[in-house]
């Protein structure tokens, strides 16, 4: 007879939710320490060298606004230049008499 106990309220569920914090400048400053430290001195030169480049080509294309100038000019010509291209494409094909005959042949 426990199923016709109206009266009786459930308990709430209790989760055990810790939540996590990410500071980038502060992982970013704990990789460069360990980066230079002694006890990491039996990675090889190579793989130093490697992430070196890698960690500052990440910090120039996000700090200096030269480079992101830079990059966004040569994508805008780009795609103007692609665009443009499309465009005379297209208008030679539709210019010709071979791609209107194939459209008329689809309509009759």
């Amino acid at each position: 007879m426990g199923f016709l106990s109206f009266n009786k309220t459930p308990k709430h569920q209790k989760f055990k939710y810790m939540p996590r914090f990410y500071d980038p400048d502060k992982e970013d400053l704990e990789r460069r320490l360990n980066m230079h430290d002694k006890d990491n001195q039996d990675l090889d030169q190579k793989e130093l060298a490697k992430e070196r480049i890698k960690s500052g080509l990440r910090h120039k294309s996000r700090t200096d606004a030269s480079y992101k100038k830079k990059h966004t000019s040569r994508y805008n010509i780009r795609l103007i230049t692609i665009m443009f291209i499309l465009f005379i494409i297209t208008y030679l094909l539709l210019r010709t008499d071979k791609i209107l005959s194939f459209i008329n042949s689809f309509s009759e």
